[in-house]
């Protein structure tokens, strides 16, 4: 019997299962360890100690990443923006998450105002987190809100939801990811925030 000779539509169905082959091959494929910048997003990077929060007790990097909306700070997705710590010491728990969020952004906002030559405030940051189901690729997980106020702006007061997650890299550091956004966890810049996370790992 002779085979039945392909026709085009055969031809299509086998360039659509390598294309999405091909996908799913990029997909599963190890993730650098340098966080990626979207076309149209901000980098920045930062070695600790932090100039801004000196006290923060951590060796490494701060790679950051801001979202085009981030500067809309009127915008619902206002202030969204993506930080990762390369950092040496062990997971950073619960309420030692909460303290060193408070130092980061008392010291960030207030470094800012005196660049702007606003008025600085005295410490008023609060984060408060709870644990969050663990996304694929980390060890623990937070979300929460951190209530501080805009320095980059006119000092208003500002919520920045917020997903933290955490894991081992090696025997010698860890990663910190850090998603924050004015918008509620809900909200479609969301999608772009966990993607970069999604994309980030531990690297050679």
């Amino acid at each position: 019997m002779g085979r039945t000779k392909p026709t085009r539509t055969t031809h299509l169905a086998r360039r659509a299962a390598l294309a999405a082959l091909a996908a799913l091959i990029a997909f599963a494929a190890p993730a650098r360890a340098e966080l990626a910048t979207p076309a149209d997003w901000r980098e920045e990077s930062f070695q600790f100690p932090l100039a801004f929060a000196p006290t923060l007790p951590y060796e490494g990097t701060e790679q950051v990443r801001f979202a085009p909306s981030w500067t809309h700070f009127d915008a619902p997705d206002g202030f969204s923006y993506v930080v990762l710590w390369n950092i040496k010491p062990a997971l950073v728990e619960g309420a030692a998450l909460e303290r060193a969020l408070e130092v980061y952004f008392d010291g960030l906002m207030n470094n800012v105002a005196n660049a702007r030559r606003l008025d600085a405030m005295v410490p008023q940051t609060a984060a408060v987190l709870h644990p969050l189901a663990v996304p694929a690729g980390w060890t623990a997980a937070y979300a929460g809100a951190i209530h501080t106020w805009n320095g980059f702006s006119k000092a208003e007061p500002l919520v920045l939801n917020a997903e933290i997650t955490q894991r081992k890299c090696g025997t010698d550091r860890i990663q910190v990811f850090f998603a924050l956004s004015r918008a509620p966890r809900d909200a479609a810049v969301w999608d772009s925030l966990r993607a970069l996370r999604q994309a980030s790992g531990c690297g050679s």
